[in-house]
């Protein structure tokens, strides 16, 4: 029986806790932070990659027991059984089918469409499907990644010319797709410390984002910036325009309808939006959808009238996956 308590969890298994777990084996499906949390008493399973992300970004002073799992191959935790697939979300992250009673798809954070690193995913054929609803609206229907990251590209060539480019992106994943832009627009971007080591790890990893610098003092020497957005605000563009005798372009990437008072919006985003969650379930053709995060309820309720039986779960209150 597939159960959520803190996590998705099955047997001695918990996936992406919502904290500590209490269980003994405890699987990652990426290092985005949402899905961690570490503990002294478990041992952690993940790929490769997120395990190195997790590493650098969650430094603790105690060892922390890491056992790398690969792609593509069935491997056993205990008596579960598991294959990992990979979801298009960020370096190392993975969607996972659990053999057991019945067939379980996860797909944690995906992307169904292709990006300028990641292939898209391809949906798990299973019974029971967990999907991940973060864009479960039909407000988030973006264009088409490869149009948007063609735009972008564009953007930056132009207004680099004569300005200093400021991008934000998340630190891990956004970044390194920015990176990536950036050089392909014709320019070595600067990048902030908590992004040029993200860079480093997917390098090492066979992703090449290109050519980039560590923001050092140097700004003057460059044209592109990339920045956490959390770190980007009115103050900071001021502070550079005051300080560099060129003027600033600013743009955010996200999927989110917000600018926060940058000069472009570029919906760009590592997730699926509200049609390519349709088409993978049209694709997956699961007995049951399980709907998780964002909007679980709305996107629960559209599936049900497109013929597929399908029920939110809702954290900390739904505990068994698949016995309606």
């Amino acid at each position: 029986m597939l159960k959520q308590k803190n996590g998705l969890s099955y047997k001695s298994l918990c996936i992406d806790p919502h904290k500590a777990s209490t269980e003994k084996n405890v699987f990652f499906t990426h290092a985005h932070s949402d899905h961690i949390k570490l503990g002294k008493n478990s041992k952690f399973f993940a790929t490769s990659p997120t395990i190195d992300l997790v590493k650098k970004r969650f430094q603790r002073k105690y060892e922390m027991n890491f056992t790398p799992v690969p792609f593509n191959s069935k491997f056993n935790i205990d008596d579960v059984e598991l294959t990992l697939l990979e979801n298009g979300h960020i370096l190392g992250s993975t969607q996972i089918k659990i053999s057991a009673d019945k067939e379980y798809g996860i797909t944690s954070d995906f992307r169904l469409q292709d990006s300028l690193l990641f292939k898209g995913a391809k949906p798990i054929d299973c019974d029971t499907l967990v999907l991940e609803t973060t864009f479960g609206s039909p407000q988030y229907v973006f264009p088409k990644q490869d149009v948007v990251t063609n735009e972008f590209i564009d953007w930056v060539s132009k207004e680099a010319k004569t300005k200093l480019v400021v991008l934000a992106g998340y630190s891990l994943g956004k970044a390194q797709e920015l990176t990536k832009i950036s050089n392909l627009a014709g320019y070595v971007p600067l990048v902030h410390e908590s992004i040029f080591e993200m860079n480093k790890i997917y390098a090492a990893h066979g992703k090449d984002v290109g050519d980039y610098k560590l923001l050092d003092h140097n700004i003057k020497d460059f044209s592109v910036l990339i920045m956490p957005p959390q770190l980007v605000n009115h103050f900071l563009l001021t502070t550079l325009r005051e300080f560099d005798s060129r003027k600033v372009a600013s743009a955010l990437a996200t999927g989110w309808t917000y600018a926060r008072g940058f000069d472009k919006l570029f919906p760009l985003s590592n997730h699926a939006d509200y049609n390519d969650l349709i088409e993978y379930v049209k694709q997956a053709n699961p007995k049951l959808v399980l709907t998780d995060h964002g909007q679980c309820d709305e996107f629960s309720r559209k599936l049900n009238r497109l013929g597929f039986k399908s029920k939110p779960l809702k954290q900390h209150k739904q505990q068994v996956l698949f016995d309606f």
